[in-house]
């Protein structure tokens, strides 16, 4: 048994006024495209959703004289109306991690941190050199502290006194000699 709460009849009635564009032909309310135009402050569905009493009333709020629709709870409630449909809460049916009060999978500011992202690490050796090595020393610079080192690594590197050899036989291979 589906429990329909009193201000999702009242978002319902309003958005049936829009034709196919928040429900389908078969009823179905179409959250996301609800969820974008709110996002998008469109002035028609803002202004349709507070011309009703009881959402003006739930999601407004008066600050220093000027009233404020509090879209970010709006949104909130239509993200979890499908809980609604089974159950009292809307927890009951998602486990996971959150960070600021959602679930990070609904969030795009997520973010996977790695430890060096100040650094560049110099590198390059072969593999071969590093087995024959006692000591190999791949050290992180920091881009603040070791910036002349970076400065160096990262500048344009040129053959000095380069002489082109042709090898015979080889077709387009090269010997350079410096």
């Amino acid at each position: 048994m589906a429990v329909e709460p009193k201000v999702m009849e009242h978002v319902r009635a309003i958005l049936e006024q829009f034709g196919n564009k928040y429900i389908t032909t078969e009823g179905v309310l179409k959250r996301n495209s609800v969820i974008e135009d709110l996002d998008r402050y469109d002035r028609d569905l803002i202004t349709a959703l507070l011309s009703d009493e009881l959402i003006h009333t739930s999601y407004t709020e008066k600050i220093a004289d000027i009233e404020v629709f509090k879209v970010n709870q709006f949104i909130e409630m239509f993200e979890f109306k499908h809980y609604w449909e089974d159950s009292y809460t809307k927890y009951s049916n998602k486990i996971g991690l959150t960070a600021g009060g959602k679930f990070i999978d609904e969030s795009a500011d997520v973010v996977l941190d790695f430890p060096f992202k100040d650094t560049v690490l110099k590198a390059g050796m072969s593999k071969e050199d590093l087995e024959n090595s006692d000591d190999a020393d791949e050290p992180f610079l920091n881009e603040m502290i070791a910036k002349p080192e970076i400065d160096e690594l990262f500048e344009p590197k040129i053959f000095v006194n380069a002489k082109k050899y042709n090898v015979r036989g080889g077709g387009e291979r090269y010997l350079y000699l410096c």
